[in-house]
């Protein structure tokens, strides 16, 4: 059963992203011996849902959007820093959490929980790895 579930929520979240065009960020992992590359993707027609793709991941992660809090309000009715807890659905419960904290269009600060270990990985944008379309890790 639940390598079912697993194999719906993968199609979903593909379905999804072939459907329409999701916001997304490409990101690298910082103060590591090999830092490791993500493509974080904030589906547009539902905010609390998404997913994330890893550089040589075998497949997609499903993410949700589990809380949301204003952290900092900016004086003159400029856009405020948010920051969003996103869990990853797994099927076997093993998934980390992923923290977000933005201003705008503009990621400030991108950590990310391993569930079976506790362990932090902080990331930083990739904009070398940006493309209209994903994130390319592998472009000369």
């Amino acid at each position: 059963m639940s390598k079912l579930f697993g194999i719906l929520i993968v199609i979903l979240v593909c379905t999804s992203a072939a459907a329409d065009e999701n916001d997304f960020r490409c990101l690298k992992s910082i103060g590591v011996k090999t830092p490791l590359r993500l493509q974080f993707v904030f589906q547009t027609d539902k905010p609390d849902a998404g997913y994330v793709i890893y550089q040589n991941g075998s497949r997609p992660i499903a993410v949700k959007m589990i809380k949301e809090r204003e952290v900092r309000r900016v004086k003159g009715g400029g856009p405020s820093e948010i920051e969003a807890h996103w869990e990853e659905i797994t099927s076997d419960d093993t998934g980390g959490k992923y923290v977000v904290v933005s201003q705008s269009a503009r990621i400030n600060e991108f950590r990310y929980i391993r569930k079976k270990d506790g362990k932090l990985f902080k990331f930083e944008e990739d904009v070398e790895a940006w493309t209209e379309k994903k994130c390319e890790w592998n472009k000369k």
